[in-house]
């Protein structure tokens, strides 16, 4: 069609010789044409001309049928049949084919981004993942809009982003993954540049996947959609010291858990922290308070729930924390993300008092327990929530086996645990199987509080009828023996046969699970422990397992698997007059049932452990679970078909039914389910 001198009026020539209606919305530009076989009436068909290429959006169609009808091609809609050149102004030239392909030539190594000369325009500026997107947004808006070479494949630091400084920026999300990351990088650059934009926030399009899909669509700036909060430009701003009104300290617990604050309980792997803080919330909702609990390491119906009615918690004033996703499945709590979305709905319940069991638990896997500026992008907007809707929050942490007094350096992971939260309580056993707690960080408190506890068993009635026996809390009395000093007692004989680097490394692998062993070298280093050398001699000592995969082949380090039904808490003298705290006990084997008829009492075994399983109706543990929890892991989900691969054809035969040896690991708490519908060994197993 040699009449036409670019796109926008090759296509309306093609439509004119089809026989087809048009009405142009602004001349050269814009104009809605009717769509092959539909009525002379209809006006699907939207096409935007961007100054060198021609956008085609089809309400009611479909674009290639739309282009075939007309006998054009992708190159019929740019004005060079070869496609677009887009060029930086510092030497960089991109060239985009109708196919979409791309290729550079000039100073490829500019850091110039494409449409700085829409920088003159006022009014926002939206930063978009391709050069058309650019010329669609000024051509046709006429808005500053720029973008970075290469897109979603190149990072924000390797373009030149200081000419958005002071500006209102409006980043446009591409509807996709890669498109969604890659804004939420340019975000987070972007609100950290010395050369700071005066607002940035994200949006994404209302129509098709981009913002010239968007503009295709006829759609305007005020049709966005937005990704998130607008972040505003930082200043600072002084405070007169005089105008600030003093207060003073609330107390849930006095001298223990300050109100509307942040207070981690910390101990031991088993050593009841969770019955613990089941006995707080039993107190405070027995008392009309609202509370939330978080469980992710025990079972609700198996554990928590009768954990909670063993230590006469109001369950009506009680509640579990969940998350809905989009598609109306369930989600995990990930925080900082969901912090807002947390506090919404516990002020909507009137929920005074939550549990996070356990704290490390509802941390965004994508940030690490043991980096201090990870930890504080986790904690910091959670204590500042907490004190602004007054909710008072206590997260339950893990001890590994440091030396020392100091409880700010024995939890696991970075000290900024212990630096955020306004109080740490510390839990010790001591050599009669007594609880010792101890406010160990008391900055607000007017002095260290220790006091003894212990666990006694209660019988709980189930739904079904049958009881069953839960440890609860019972407190005693005030003791000068702070928990510090047995948890170094403790550290003393761990440390016996044992060398730091061998100390560190099981704590972190603990805690980790398996990890590349190029991570937990570059871990040790930072954490001056010991040479390489030591540490994959450590490894060795410990009985390290490891495990190369994938390509390039990388080597995974982890601790080898524990037989679950020899695990005993630490620190607890098992033929003691308390006996095991059974918190361990009931993760691993769930509550013991009992006739309600027998009038007997709970079963004793041959060591004096109370709440060991009823064998009359609950399956004895045999080595089908063990090979099941070996062939699982921690991080990677399976389905039940990749379990079985794993597994001899004689283990199979030892059971009936495959699936009930599953179920009863789950309702033991040993294994889970994650989103994608697979399952996953817990850490604990």
């Amino acid at each position: 069609m040699p009449s036409a001198v670019n796109s926008y009026q090759r296509f309306l020539e093609a439509a004119d010789t089809a026989g087809l209606h048009y009405r142009e919305l602004e001349s050269g530009k814009r104009a809605q044409v009717q769509t092959p076989g539909h009525s002379d009436q209809d006006r699907g068909t939207s096409i935007t001309y961007n100054g060198d290429q021609l956008l085609v959006y089809c309400h009611n169609g479909d674009i290639d049928t739309v282009l075939d009808s007309l006998g054009l091609s992708l190159a019929d809609l740019y004005d060079e049949p070869s496609g677009a050149r887009y060029d930086y102004g510092d030497g960089r030239l991109v060239h985009r084919s109708p196919e979409k392909y791309f290729r550079q030539t000039g100073n490829t190594k500019g850091t110039n981004l494409y449409g700085l000369q829409s920088l003159s325009l006022p009014g926002p500026v939206y930063v978009v993942e391709g050069e058309k997107d650019v010329n669609t947004a000024t051509n046709v808006w006429g808005a500053a809009a720029v973008s970075q070479a290469q897109g979603a494949s190149t990072g924000p630091d390797k373009a030149d982003w200081a000419p958005l400084k002071d500006r209102d920026v409006v980043i446009v999300a591409d509807d996709d993954k890669p498109g969604e990351k890659r804004a939420d990088k340019v975000f987070t650059y972007l609100t950290g540049h010395n050369a700071r934009p005066e607002s940035v926030r994200i949006v994404k399009a209302a129509a098709g996947k981009d913002l010239s899909d968007h503009i295709a669509a006829g759609l305007n700036a005020t049709d966005l959609k937005p990704v998130g909060d607008k972040v505003g430009r930082r200043r600072v701003k002084l405070i007169q010291a005089s105008s600030i009104k003093t207060e003073k300290v609330d107390w849930l617990i006095k001298e223990w858990i300050p109100a509307g604050m942040l207070t981690l309980l910390a101990g031991r792997e088993g050593i009841g922290k969770s019955t613990i803080a089941c006995g707080w919330v039993a107190e405070f909702s027995s008392q009309g308070v609202k509370c939330a609990y978080l469980n992710s390491e025990d079972s609700r119906s198996f554990t928590v729930r009768p954990r909670l009615q063993a230590a006469g918690a109001n369950l009506d004033n009680v509640f579990f924390i969940d998350v809905e996703t989009e598609t109306g499945s369930e989600g995990h709590l990930r925080l900082p993300q969901d912090t807002e979305i947390l506090f919404r709905e516990l002020v909507d319940q009137g929920v005074k008092f939550v549990v996070l069991d356990a704290a490390k638990s509802s941390m965004d896997p994508k940030l690490d327990g043991y980096k201090d500026d990870h930890v504080r992008q986790f904690l910091e907007p959670l204590a500042a929530a907490a004190d602004k809707y007054n909710i008072t929050i206590v997260g339950l942490a893990h001890f590994g086996k440091k030396e020392g007094k100091d409880t700010g350096r024995l939890l696991l992971g970075s000290i900024a645990w212990s630096q955020i939260a306004r109080s740490v309580l510390s839990a010790a056993v001591d050599e009669d199987g007594r609880l010792i707690v101890t406010n160990t960080k008391a900055n607000l408190a007017r002095g260290i509080v220790s006091r003894e506890a212990r666990i006694v068993p209660r019988p709980v009635a189930l739904d079904d009828g049958t009881l069953t026996e839960l440890g609860a809390i019972e407190w005693g009395e005030f003791t000068d023996m702070p928990a510090t000093d047995l948890l170094e007692s403790q550290d003393d004989d761990d440390r016996d046969d044992r060398t730091g680097a061998e100390v560190w490394l099981q704590d972190y692998l603990t805690e980790r699970g398996p990890t590349p062993r190029s991570e937990v070298l570059k871990a040790a280093k930072k954490a001056d422990v010991a040479s390489e050398r030591t540490i994959k001699r450590a490894f060795k000592k410990l009985g390290g397992e490891s495990h190369s995969q994938g390509f390039p082949r990388v080597a995974t380090w982890s601790l080898p698997s524990r037989d679950i039904r020899a695990n005993t808490p630490l620190g607890v003298n098992n033929s003691g007059p308390t006996g095991p705290t059974g918190d361990m006990q009931a993760k691993h084997s769930g509550p013991t049932r009992q006739n309600p008829q027998s009038g007997h009492g709970p079963h004793t075994g041959p060591t004096g452990q109370l709440f060991a399983l009823n064998t009359s109706t609950t399956p004895q543990p045999n080595d089908l679970e063990d090979a099941v929890l070996n062939a699982l892991d921690t991080t990677r989900g399976q389905s039940t078909k990749q379990i079985q691969k794993h597994l001899t054809q004689k283990q199979l035969d030892q059971v009936d039914d495959f699936y009930t040896v599953i179920e009863h690991l789950q309702m033991k708490g040993l294994i889970r389910i994650n989103e994608h519908g697979l399952y996953v060994r817990k850490e604990t197993a």
